[in-house]
């Protein structure tokens, strides 16, 4: 399946996999007591709720009940718990523990974006670069992926690459596409050589050497905010 999902023949070419995932590590609360656990749940405290949820999904000293673990991440999530609201959306774009629905899907991930997730602004324009669940979109894809391209997701620098490449969702513009690539390979994601050399070819010596110019300021830009 693919990562970067853009309907163009090239993007084979670039990286294989599906949505991103956030990697969240354990936190460290994560071996209090079931009983506890449960009853902060039970009496309204959100982040009870969503390491409670994660309990109940991953099977920590309780049988796995992706069921149950959906509804403590919804409960989480209604109250704005950014990292339940965007494994809820997960959920529902998989059908784990839930009905599969990609409405609820993008809902979810637009709500984590609005509380700060960049990866599920990411997933949220994919979805509207292909039409899931919402309305197919490439100016909305392409802003989504532009927010999560300046916060350092790789995946989304590559996928506006290839709309820059294209002209969807914004102006046509091969220096530009050609900019998020290197940022991405300069990332580690493995761009293939094919891509980069066919860009190239569009454009004069002097048009990638300002692209390349403009890779250099941006990573730095984008490693500043990352600090």
């Amino acid at each position: 399946m693919k990562f970067i999902v853009s309907g163009l023949s090239f993007s084979a070419l670039v990286i294989l996999g599906s949505l991103a995932s956030a990697q969240l590590a354990p936190p460290a609360n994560y071996g209090q007591s079931h009983h506890w656990m449960e009853r902060a749940a039970e009496s309204g405290d959100v982040e009870a709720q969503y390491l409670f949820a994660r309990r109940l999904e991953n099977g920590v000293d309780i049988e796995i009940d992706i069921q149950s673990a959906a509804k403590w991440y919804a409960k989480a999530a209604i109250q704005g718990q950014m990292p339940a609201q965007f494994r809820l959306g997960e959920l529902y774009y998989s059908g784990r523990g839930v009905s599969r629905d990609l409405g609820q899907a993008a809902k979810w991930f637009k709500r984590a974006v609005e509380s700060g997730s960049m990866i599920a602004a990411y997933n949220l324009g994919l979805m509207h670069e292909r039409g899931s669940g919402v309305e197919k979109n490439f100016a909305r894809a392409s802003a989504l992926y532009q927010r999560a391209a300046n916060a350092g997701i790789a995946e989304a620098q590559v996928s506006l690459a290839f709309l820059y490449a294209q002209g969807k969702g914004v102006l046509k513009d091969n220096g530009r596409a050609l900019m998020w690539l290197e940022i991405a390979r300069r990332s580690g994601i493995k761009v293939s050589s094919l891509v980069l050399n066919s860009l190239k070819s569009k454009m004069s010596p002097g048009e990638v050497e300002s692209a390349i110019q403009m890779t250099l300021n941006r990573k730095e830009i984008i490693a500043q905010k990352s600090k």
